[in-house]
């Protein structure tokens, strides 16, 4: 597969390593640093294949940036290591959530911490993993729109005891999340879904600087039907998007990745 790493400087930076997967991280406009980071491999030939990691870093932990950045490469060089010599994407996924937690772990004296959300995509099979509240979208040209991630966070732990998605993201420390890679992480085995959609769509893997001014499925599909899905490329859809989310306030650092699968 051929990698598409960003580098220095990271306020704002686009990468399309194909016609048909692009991504952008952005700063946003409150943060004086972009603690998010993502990762792209494709390959063309003898089938098409992507893998693509989003990371984003806690920033009440020194270094964040650095962490996300770790994991987002780390976890992408091993899948495409792995998924080269013949590993089962889910059985790829966790051997590069152990990859990402030790380079952030290993990173420092006292190591930062972040999220992380990865994908295979082979053809038109999707197999995802995640540990932390980054997240992974399907929405189908039918109309049909998904979540495929499930968040490891607060919010998430009260809506399985009964809240709602509206209450529980409003509640007291919604966002904290309940398991991350790096500083103090006990159980950083990624959360796997597998989707073998029926027909053409997209995948899309993001930050919370995205999907916190649109959080279910319904309403981001209804925000990337309006901004991004008539977009020349990938790589500009995600940038409208990041853009959409700054126009709602941009209070955190955003981070979008688009792929388009075709049966």
């Amino acid at each position: 597969m051929t990698e598409s790493i960003a580098q220095p400087p990271r306020s704002h930076y686009v990468l399309s390593p194909a016609p048909w997967l692009g991504g952008c991280s952005d700063i946003g406009l409150r943060h004086s640093t972009n603690q998010d980071a993502m990762s792209l491999a494709v390959r063309e030939a003898p089938t098409r294949a992507a893998v693509v990691a989003v990371s984003d870093g806690v920033t009440t932990a020194p270094g964040a940036e650095d962490a996300s950045r770790l994991a987002a490469e780390a976890a992408a060089h091993r899948l495409v290591e792995l998924l080269d010599r013949g590993e089962s994407p889910a059985s790829a996924l966790h051997q590069a959530f152990d990859a990402a937690n030790s380079a952030v772990v290993h990173d420092r004296e006292y190591p930062s911490a972040c999220t992380l959300v990865a994908a295979v995509v082979h053809e038109a099979a999707i197999t995802v993993g995640s540990v932390g509240d980054s997240r992974a979208y399907w929405f189908g040209d039918d109309g049909a729109a998904r979540q495929l991630s499930t968040d490891d966070s607060m919010a998430q732990a009260r809506i399985l005891l009964g809240m709602t998605r509206e209450e529980a993201e409003r509640s007291i420390q919604a966002h904290a999340i309940t398991r991350w890679l790096g500083r103090d992480s006990t159980d950083w085995a990624p959360g796997i879904v597998d989707l073998t959609p029926e027909g053409d769509g997209w995948l899309l893997l993001c930050s919370d600087g995205l999907w916190n001014y649109a959080s279910s499925p319904e309403e981001l599909a209804g925000v990337f039907a309006e901004h991004a899905a008539s977009a020349t490329s990938p790589a500009e859809g995600a940038e409208a998007l990041a853009a959409w989310a700054n126009a709602q306030g941009g209070r955190d650092n955003i981070t979008v990745v688009l792929v388009r699968i075709t049966r």
